[in-house]
């Protein structure tokens, strides 16, 4: 799939959505890792997060949507972004995702059909099979961007995550409600 695909069922599926779920590296990142000695035979992990990103994840929070990320690394600046972001979900660590998403759905009882997920490699599939609407970022393999119903224009790290935010605040009728914040 190019990007800027959207399945022709992806508006009514954003609809139904209650929680945006989604990976880290290669989604609210780029990808890159970047590895930083400490001074002490160690070394300290650094992320670089999109502020359009963290923007979109405020409007969803504005706009009554929950957010949470499952990622295979375990990360403290993973916990910093998602804590000055206000997300409910963050889940590290798991290297079995399917698994900690289904742990996740049942602690906030909720249903496939009320979550999205935002992915963009082979082990985000088994949760982007199943949730109502499923997103690729543009950097996503191609396995990935052929099983979602949406894929993103932007890239992962570089805005995606706030495009995939605006498409189903667009969808639920409540962009104009963020949007009218601004214009007094």
């Amino acid at each position: 799939m190019t990007p800027g695909y959207r399945a022709p069922d992806a508006e009514e599926r954003a609809r139904r959505v209650q929680i945006i779920l989604m990976d880290v590296d290669g989604v609210l990142t780029d990808g890159s890792i970047l590895l930083i000695p400490d001074g002490n035979d160690g070394v300290q992990e650094v992320k670089m997060f999109d502020v359009q990103d963290g923007v979109g994840i405020t409007f969803a929070h504005r706009a009554g949507l929950r957010t949470g990320v499952i990622t295979g690394r375990t990360s403290p600046s993973v916990v910093a972004r998602a804590k000055e972001l206000g997300m409910e979900v963050v889940r590290q660590g798991t290297h079995d995702k399917w698994k900690t998403y289904s742990e996740v759905r049942i602690a906030l009882s909720l249903g496939d059909s009320q979550i999205a997920y935002i992915g963009d490699d082979l082990q985000d599939l088994p949760i982007l099979r199943r949730v109502c609407l499923s997103v690729a970022v543009a950097n996503a393999c191609e396995e990935v961007k052929q099983d979602c119903h949406i894929v993103t224009e932007r890239a992962g790290g570089r805005g995606a995550v706030r495009e995939a935010i605006d498409f189903i605040l667009r969808a639920q009728g409540k962009w104009d409600q963020i949007v009218s914040r601004y214009r007094t």
